[in-house]
Formats: structure tokens, sequence, C-alpha cells
């Protein structure tokens, strides 16, 4: 019995020196709330878009080619002056500038241009486009193009197409050329886009 009243007698004293510590302990001061971290450096604001420059009026010579394709590129020339331009598609070789709409037109600091442009075909579909121009615009540059179809009647015309359009003014207008007379080599076919669609360049059908 005297031991364990010893024993209960040690416990206690140990447990009163244990708590006599703990409350004359000081209490750690706070952690200091971290450094708020450095303001990240403004993203720099976005280039505005800048509208494709018009391509000079004149004897403009085209040639179309298509990846994967076993047809040979396609080549014409046409006649262009400032009202024809505005009407032209973005392949510049036919009437379409009223069915075709850039979303987004780039111009880098490498001098090249990157385009996004939709298309509204009819029955012929939707036509997404995206690509790339390089060169001078106004004169003689190559562009590249991929073109995805979908929605149109007839269903092999539901594709991608990716294709490469080479462009360069080669004179002014011959004499007896009006804006939209297109020719193909060689000379012997040759039409006018206007006289085509059956109407007058300025008008819609």
């Amino acid at each position: 019995m005297a031991g364990f009243i010893k024993s209960g007698v040690t416990l206690s004293l140990l447990t009163s020196v244990v708590l006599m510590t703990g409350c004359g302990k000081k209490e750690a001061p706070p952690a200091p709330e971290p450094a708020p971290a450095p303001a990240s450096a403004a993203a720099p604001e976005p280039k505005p878009q800048e509208p494709l420059p018009a391509r000079r009026p004149g004897l403009w010579e085209t040639t179309l080619s298509e990846e994967g394709s076993e047809s040979q590129a396609q080549t014409m020339r046409i006649c262009i002056d400032a009202a024809t331009e505005k009407e032209l598609g973005i392949t510049g070789t036919d009437l379409n500038g009223n069915r075709c709409r850039y979303t987004t037109v780039s111009h880098l600091e490498d001098g090249t241009w990157g385009i996004l442009a939709e298309c509204n075909m009819g029955s012929g579909g939707k036509m997404e486009v995206s690509g790339s121009i390089t060169g001078e615009y106004t004169r003689d540059y190559t562009m590249t193009l991929r073109t995805q179809t979908t929605g149109a009647a007839l269903a092999h015309m539901n594709r991608v197409v990716n294709m490469k359009i080479k462009s360069k003014r080669l004179s002014p207008c011959k004499p007896d050329q009006k804006p939209g007379d297109v020719s193909l080599p060689g000379g012997d076919v040759s039409f006018n886009l206007f006289d085509m669609a059956g109407r007058e360049p300025g008008k819609a059908k």
C-alpha cells in the first residue's frame, strides 16, 4: 500500500510540474502572413483587326491547286477594277464576295496575314475557311486555305479541302477587256463573270 501511495504522489507531482510548465510557457508569436505575389505583367492588348488591302486593278493571273487531288492546277486570268475587287470571293476568281464574310483578319508581325471566314453558299452548304497569306497582297501573293463544307445538298461536297492559291498582277487590262473578263490558258476560252451571273457589276441578282 505504501508503494502505491508513493507512486500516486509521484504521479501527482509530475502532473503538477507538466501543468505548471505549460502555463508558464510563452505562446509563439503568430507567423507573418505571406507576402502577396507580385502582380503579373499585364498581357499586351491584341492588335486591332485590319482589313485586307485592295488588290491593284489590272490583269491578274491566279493558279489554284488542291492538295491530294489528281487534277492539274487550274490557271486563269481575270481583269479587275476597284468595283469588281469588292465583289470577288476569297479566292479572287468568283463572285462570292457577298456570300463570304471575314470573321478575323490579322496582320502579323512577320508581314503575313491570318484569316478566318464563313461563307453561306446556299444549297452548296456552309463553308468555314481558315488560312494565311504571304507576299504582297496588292500585287503578288500566295494564299494557303483550309475549307470545310457542311450542309451541302450534294453529299460529296461536304468535305475538307486544302488548297493553295498563287496570284499576281501581270499588267493593266487589255484595251478590249472589261472588268470581270476571264480567260483560260491558250486564250481559246473566255467569259465574263457578271454575264454568267446574269447581272451587272454592283447589282446583286
